[in-house]
């Protein structure tokens, strides 16, 4: 039995697959953090000289506006970078605060993050997507 499916579809489909599940995770890291905002909002840094509510609202409007460009297919590259940054400089923090110890359990979610944004700024976003797949060649 001979498959139709190209190795070009395939690397097509696990982009959709990795766009699409990061995003849900990024979905549900956000709903975490507002199902705990009365934690959160304590322990959370004031960015950029905003206070702490207003540095946790900006991050989860960044976070969800940039988990829903990701799985849609538009910007992935430029979203997927703002995110592998955001990723890593949440690790640096991470490591500031615990003395260069990085063996924590979200340095190592964030570690993991930056990883698969890493892997959609070099990839793109693929055949299926609404913005990218208007510079892919048909075949």
């Amino acid at each position: 039995m001979k498959h139709n499916i190209t190795p070009t579809t395939r690397a097509d489909r696990a982009i959709l697959f990795l766009r699409i599940f990061i995003a849900a995770v990024m979905l549900l890291h956000i709903i975490g953090k507002l199902q705990n905002y009365d934690n959160v909002v304590l322990a959370y840094p004031s960015l950029l000289g905003f206070n702490r509510p207003t540095s946790l609202a900006l991050s989860v409007i960044f976070e969800g506006a940039m988990a829903a460009m990701i799985a849609i297919g538009i910007g992935t590259r430029l979203s997927s970078l703002l995110m592998f940054i955001t990723s890593l400089v949440t690790l640096f923090e991470i490591a500031l605060q615990s003395d260069g110890a990085i063996s924590t359990d979200e340095a190592k979610l964030q570690f993991i993050y930056a990883g698969i944004f890493l892997t959609l700024v070099i990839s793109g976003g693929g055949k299926y997507s609404i913005i990218e797949s208007q510079n892919v060649p048909k075949s």
